[in-house]
């Protein structure tokens, strides 16, 4: 639930940064912005009527539709209008027909109802079942009744009551596929995830992009596949389950494993690839490099990080399901390897509920290896994930009784200095006088290493907790060897910088520097401007405008302000209103 509410908040333009932590805080983030506006929200597969009032939202003008296979009546009881969707009767399905196929259809009534017939009314088979009249006028709907009670090929039944005669339907159109379309289609039917792009469909039939686009496109003719305003192809669900049966029937288990065994390890060095132009190569992992050998990367260029960043987010339910499937095989290596490629999307977009599921499943795959390395890698990082979602208890279990002792028996320093780097921001998160000394050891590890980056941004998190404990002294003295430190990175990391001086602008302001404090606020709006961190830049003109307000410069006020609303109108923030009555107050020459 969680989850959804951030890709809802997503949808209606709130950046990452923009969205709450809190599921309770993101549902009235939601009701708030839907307050003044006409929107419906779809809600599939609900399985429990609590799901759903979150997404209710205030305004007569909208509309939620949940679809369910259960009665959900609860929500009936509360005021919703159920609708029982059966198949289309007889004259919705003739309607449909004559839709598609135009005047043969008021030509040959008596065919039209028998096809409507034998396709038990569903809108899918009739799709189907019709595909092959669109492009060959002479040829009559009777025709194609009669091949589809001739047709044998694949007849295996459908378990649901009622509808065995679908399987001669969609049987009859796959009988005209050639050998690699056929082939592409019953495979089609293993692919553990939703929908898919065309070079993961390449991956699943071990087939040149070339051989599975002609594939693709005559699947598409034939009505057998869906394919989206993004190119993302799909199976409908009954059709899904024909192809799956069908390569049940035909292909061999070692067919099966070498299909999913393709698509696994293409999404997994994908992944991993997306996680190396998200958060560079610096960064600590324990996926082997060598799991990206022999692989180009599909994100290059200046806008690596953004296409990789989307790209992961685009396919994050399909990556789970995957890594799930792989878990579920035996092929733990790769389980593991996903579910830390994956923590880049998670930490960057929010998604905490699929971080947990994730690294829990990543980390019994590690443990099921023998590898501690992994497994505490995954318990410590997605501490964070479970301190979000208000549950400290859950990420003290994680962190502190599973992880720690993992990494003092794996003999690996810089993951230690991780696990201690998380330890302090869960005590920054449950008791801060104790946040200090965590970091200091994370710190001492570190540098045991020689990991600047770690020593970098621990030092960061350090002067963080020195100020709020009120040590301002020392915070700038802290604060300042952290930017040292961050601009020194052979990976450069505008974000980090630009936080970086804010927050020392923060301490030096609380020292009463305030000329200092001003030219720090002005260095870290012109870094982070120049790198797109938007949100983090909004930050630093908050604190310019606070000064600039004492020092009476109504100027520098004006233009801070102008680009705060800006931003978070961009973004999506919740500020926009207050941002702009404060801009209006003040006397605008122009």
């Amino acid at each position: 639930m969680a989850d959804a509410l951030a890709a809802c908040l997503a949808a209606l333009g709130v950046a990452a940064d923009m969205i709450p932590a809190s599921p309770a805080v993101r549902a009235n983030r939601l009701r708030t912005l839907t307050a003044h506006k006409s929107v419906l929200i779809v809600l599939e597969n609900v399985t429990d009527a609590a799901q759903v009032s979150p997404f209710i939202p205030i305004s007569s003008a909208s509309a939620v539709l949940v679809t369910s296979n259960s009665q959900l009546s609860d929500l009936v009881t509360s005021g919703a209008e159920a609708r029982r969707l059966e198949p289309l009767d007889g004259a919705a399905g003739v309607h449909m027909v004559t839709e598609l196929v135009g005047a043969r259809a008021r030509q040959e009534p008596e065919a039209v109802a028998e096809l409507v017939r034998r396709c038990a009314g569903l809108p899918v088979a009739l799709q189907v079942a019709v595909s092959g009249l669109v492009g060959r006028p002479s040829r009559s709907i009777e025709s194609v009744v009669a091949a589809i009670d001739a047709d044998e090929t694949g007849s295996a039944p459908f378990t649901r009551a009622g509808w065995e005669a679908l399987a001669a339907v969609f049987s009859h159109a796959y009988a005209a596929l050639d050998e690699e379309t056929a082939r592409l289609y019953r495979l089609l039917g293993l692919y553990p995830g939703g929908d898919l792009a065309a070079d993961t469909a390449a991956a699943l039939v071990a087939r040149s992009p070339a051989t599975t686009d002609a594939a693709i496109g005559a699947l598409i003719e034939a009505g057998l596949l869906e394919e989206d305003s993004a190119q993302r192809l799909s199976l409908h669900t009954i059709v899904r389950r024909h192809a799956a049966q069908l390569t049940e029937q035909l292909d061999a288990e070692q067919v099966h494993q070498a299909v999913l065994r393709g698509v696994v390890e293409h999404l997994t060095v994908t992944a991993a690839f997306a996680d190396l132009a998200i958060l560079g190569t610096e960064r600590y992992r324990c996926t082997p490099a060598s799991v990206v050998d022999g692989h180009r990367s599909p994100f290059v260029g200046a806008d690596a990080r953004s296409r990789a960043l989307d790209w992961l987010d685009r396919e994050r339910t399909n990556l789970l399901a995957v890594q799930r499937s792989a878990a579920e095989q035996g092929w733990h290596e790769w389980a593991w390897q996903l579910a830390e490629a994956l923590t880049a999307v998670y930490v960057t977009r929010r998604y905490y509920v699929d971080w947990t599921v994730s690294s829990q499943l990543g980390a019994d795959s590690a443990r099921a290896v023998g590898n501690p390395r992994a497994e505490a890698r995954l318990r410590s990082f997605v501490s964070r994930a479970w301190i979000e979602l208000e549950q400290p208890e859950r990420a003290r279990e994680e962190l502190i009784i599973r992880a720690l002792p993992l990494a003092e028996a794996a003999g690996d320093g810089r993951l230690l200095a991780s696990v201690w780097e998380f330890i302090g921001r869960y005590r920054d998160a449950t008791d801060p006088q104790s946040a200090a000394t965590a970091y200091a050891r994370s710190l001492s590890l570190f540098a045991d290493e020689n990991d600047s980056r770690g020593i970098a941004f621990v030092t960061y998190f350090l002067a963080q907790a020195q100020c709020r404990g009120g040590d301002l002294e020392q915070a700038e003295h802290t604060m300042g060897t952290a930017l040292t430190l961050i601009r020194a990175l052979a990976e450069p990391d505008a974000r980090m910088t630009g936080r970086c001086l804010t927050e020392l602008g923060r301490v030096l302001d609380a020292r009463g520097d305030h000329r200092r404090a001003r030219e720090m606020f002005t260095e870290a709006i012109e870094v982070l401007a120049g790198s797109g961190d938007a949100f983090y830049e909004a930050a630093a003109h908050e604190q310019l405008v606070r000064l600039a307000e004492q020092d009476r410069d109504a100027e520098t006020m004006r233009v801070s302000l102008r680009r705060m609303v800006r931003i978070h109108r961009e973004l999506g923030g919740d500020r926009v209103g207050e941002l702009t009555e404060r801009l209006g107050r003040l006397t605008d020459p122009e």
